[in-house]
């Protein structure tokens, strides 16, 4: 009788911890502020933090009311300014101002420790992803000359795709910290808002004379629902 009440409490108190579990599939979509660390290597050259965007499909599993794991795919684009300019005896002139915009799809994978207050879910979590760079482009203006024998010149504004190089980097990785706050529909999903920092590991650019090593880190906010499907 004593070891049938012992298997019996084994069994019966795992149940309220798990009792809450599920698996989640969603929507999420916000903006990035993008910090670039860079040495460019060239005199005049000057970058800039940029703005942009990111689009993902985030999966979660609750393991119970307090502890998630949390993953999906995500597309984000991170940008940067570059200017490069010279001086002569006449004084500064600048030679090209545009956007370098760097698309890349990523896997993040964190843990989340949540607070539920009735249909309110308070967390905060923290991991790693990994990526790939898949587009680059840049937008903005060169200044040409007209001629070798000519003074003037104009203003010649693009957007064009860059096409990867041998010193391109493509792999990205880096570390995660999140933050945010959810209203939940009952067992139907969730509607959440979630702050995030990202701190890339690797550089655009492979170790090479020409090509200078640039890092960036992200801050983002982001607004999503989660769907419960089991």
């Amino acid at each position: 009788m004593r070891r049938r009440l012992i298997v019996l409490l084994l069994v019966l108190l795992p149940l309220p911890v798990f009792a809450a579990s599920g698996l989640f599939v969603g929507v999420e979509a916000g903006y990035n502020y993008d910090i670039i660390n860079t040495a460019t290597g060239w005199a005049g050259t000057q970058n800039s933090n940029g703005h942009g965007f990111d689009i993902s499909v985030p999966v979660e599993y609750r393991v119970n009311d307090w502890f998630s794991v949390n993953s999906g795919l995500r597309w984000i684009m991170r940008s940067s300014g570059y200017r490069k300019s010279y001086s002569d005896a006449g004084g500064t002139f600048v030679a090209d101002d545009y956007v370098k915009m760097h698309h890349a799809i990523e896997i993040p994978l964190t843990v989340r420790f949540s607070l539920p207050l009735d249909d309110f879910r308070l967390f905060i979590g923290g991991g790693g992803y990994i990526g790939v760079r898949t587009l680059d482009v840049d937008a903005g203006s060169s200044y040409l000359t007209a001629s070798d024998a000519e003074e003037r010149g104009y203003w010649e504004r693009y957007y064009q795709h860059i096409a990867f190089e041998a010193d391109d980097n493509l792999f990205d990785a880096g570390l995660i910290a999140e933050a945010g706050a959810s209203y939940e529909f009952g067992d139907y999903g969730s509607l959440y808002l979630l702050g995030r920092y990202q701190y890339g590991l690797t550089s655009l650019a492979k170790d090479s004379r020409m090509a200078a090593h640039s890092y960036f880190d992200s801050i983002s906010v982001d607004v999503g629902f989660m769907w419960r499907i089991i």
